[in-house]
């Protein structure tokens, strides 16, 4: 997009009612002196600017896209329609999307409640076990206390058994020592052989008791640890049977975990949601795809703010200096003609346009991408139009402005303006007036001076005009343009 500077300047009241005084001079001059071209100095606005050209978008757009493949059923807007944010654009056929979602809820519902009842039969068994345990109900662990307990009393019986047994053995010795000695109860009796061996066998019944009592107490003892084992075992087995039954009720826990599967049905949920198109911004439908029938999948409106425009522009770089954001813009559209809409510089890029591969331009050609807010007022505008752009850097109201070639210096290199000064005889002499110049443009230049009044005849060009001499100001044909370039 190529820009340039231009110059916007209100003509004044004077120029507009044609009274600027200009005339091209004849090539005589006679006593009445030089033809000269004159402008009448009149107050006006000189303006500095910066051209350009862009084109209208809306300041606020949206494209309305659908990620859901289902049919379109219903489309309620068409091109041109004004809708609110929140406006319902299109509805989806989502009637295979609800069944869906009705039959995946029942067979949750039903495998939850399966989950939860079996939750229930965990826990019960787990409180049942622990309150038989508790209250010394459990039969495995009664039954092996009971055990342990009788293996006590048939250990307790078989050790008087044994003490009975070796007392009589005890006893039947000692018999069998007195007879031999003749000592005891058979001191005074003289015993025969037949008693002796009585005596003896008696001893060996005895030893035979004895050793049998004693087998009988391993026995019963053994019986005893098998029994305090056995009760052991069935203290551990208790234990793992209370984890066993706590598990049960953790797995049991765990199947009622459905959340996977209702967080599933949550998004399908979401999608039945998104089946109505809702219109994200406020704005006009500029372009409609949605076709009932069809897919509902991709782009299918497009929302854009016909009342609130920008334009966008491309300023060049040797321009970008002397613009800044806030800068007043004036507008003219090739579809409106001459209308003038006001609108405001808004931003503009911190980087040059990039190059097609995502680099920065870096050729005297680099342009920086800008946005002019249309002012909200403005009516005639419409997306898409292309437009002229002055973008005002400098302006100066109730000045004085003459051609850079009116103004020029003096002898001691002080800037100086030439008036057509009349004399009392009505003719006209060269007269020059020391100036203070201000704002430049392409064409003009501010002057100012406690001399000037509105209406004195400043001549347009100095080149060969002397103080003093004799002029004929002329009614000049031109117009007092002030559009240019300025490049200083």
């Amino acid at each position: 997009m190529q820009t340039k500077k231009i110059v916007l300047t209100a003509v004044s009241l004077l120029a507009a009612t044609g009274i600027i005084l200009a005339f091209t001079a004849g090539t005589s001059s006679g006593s009445q002196g030089v033809d000269v071209r004159t402008i009448a100095l009149e107050k006006e606005t000189l303006t500095q600017a910066v051209s350009a050209t862009g084109m209208v978008y809306s300041s606020q757009s949206a494209e309305v896209y659908s990620s859901l493949s289902y049919p379109v059923g219903t489309v309620h807007v068409a091109v041109g329609d004004r809708v609110n944010e929140g406006d319902v654009l299109a509805e989806l056929d989502t009637s295979a999307l609800k069944s869906d979602i009705a039959q995946k809820k029942a067979a949750v519902s039903a495998s939850q409640a399966t989950a939860n009842q079996n939750l229930a039969t965990a826990q019960k068994d787990l409180e049942t076990y622990k309150y038989n345990t508790e209250n010394g109900y459990d039969s495995s662990l009664l039954s092996a206390e009971s055990s342990v307990t009788t293996a006590e009393l048939d250990v307790q019986t078989a050790e008087l058994e044994v003490q009975a047994a070796s007392q009589d053995l005890s006893a039947a010795r000692r018999n069998l020592r007195d007879a031999r000695n003749g000592e005891g109860d058979y001191e005074e009796m003289d015993a025969t052989d037949s008693q002796i061996s009585a005596l003896r066998d008696t001893v060996v019944q005895k030893e035979t008791a004895l050793e049998k009592a004693q087998t009988n107490l391993e026995k019963v003892g053994a019986s005893l640890e098998k029994a305090k084992s056995s009760l052991e075992s069935t203290k551990v087995t208790t234990g793992d049977s209370l984890s066993t039954y706590e598990d049960k009720v953790k797995n049991a826990q765990l199947g009622t975990n459905f959340n996977d599967q209702w967080i599933s049905i949550q998004k399908l949920e979401a999608d039945l949601e998104k089946g109505a198109i809702i219109a994200p911004v406020s704005g006009t439908i500029t372009q409609v795809k949605a076709v009932e029938g069809g897919s509902g999948n991709g782009l299918l409106f497009v929302i854009q703010e016909t009342e609130s425009l920008k334009v966008i522009t491309n300023i060049k770089e040797y321009d970008i200096a002397s613009v800044s954001i806030g800068d007043k813009v004036t507008i003219k559209a090739d579809a409106t003609g001459e209308q003038v809409f006001e609108g405001t510089l808004s931003k503009i890029a911190p980087t040059s346009t990039l190059t097609a591969d995502g680099g920065t331009q870096s050729s005297t050609d680099s342009e920086y991408e800008s946005e002019i807010a249309v002012a909200s007022t403005q009516t005639g505008l419409r997306v898409g139009m292309n437009t002229r752009l002055s973008i005002i850097t400098q302006e100066k109201k109730n000045v004085y402005a003459v051609p850079y070639e009116a103004v020029g210096t003096n002898g001691a290199g002080e800037p100086v303006v030439y008036i057509a000064a009349v004399r009392e005889d009505g003719s006209y002499i060269a007269e020059a007036v020391m100036v203070d110049t201000g704002l430049e443009t392409d064409l003009y230049v501010e002057i100012s001076s406690d001399s000037f009044t509105d209406g004195m005849l400043v001549i347009k060009s100095i080149e060969g005009i002397e103080p003093g001499a004799k002029v004929r100001p002329g009614a000049d044909q031109g117009t007092t343009n002030r559009s240019g370039r300025n490049d200083a």
